[in-house]
């Protein structure tokens, strides 16, 4: 099962941060779903639905978590 993040393009706010880390990684697939109620990542059978959860997830799979240069860039992203 691959692992996927699932977000609406007509989301508001937009999850930029969890969209940019999932590209930037390639830890999940990005399926953009106008139906998505809000953003979804689907993770090695786990499922996060809050965007902090997915940003922290990602990061910590993609090794930015131990990158502290790398994660306050991502970091200010979201704000």
């Amino acid at each position: 099962m691959p692992n996927t993040l699932t977000v609406s393009s007509k989301q508001s706010p937009f999850p930029y941060a969890a969209v940019s880390i999932a590209a930037y990684t390639g830890r999940a697939d990005l399926i953009f779903d106008d139906a998505a109620t809000g953003p979804v990542l689907a993770i090695d059978g786990t499922t996060f639905t809050s965007e902090e959860d997915i940003v922290q997830t990602l990061a910590k799979e993609g090794g930015l978590s131990s990158d502290s240069e790398k994660v306050c860039l991502f970091a200010s992203s979201r704000k």
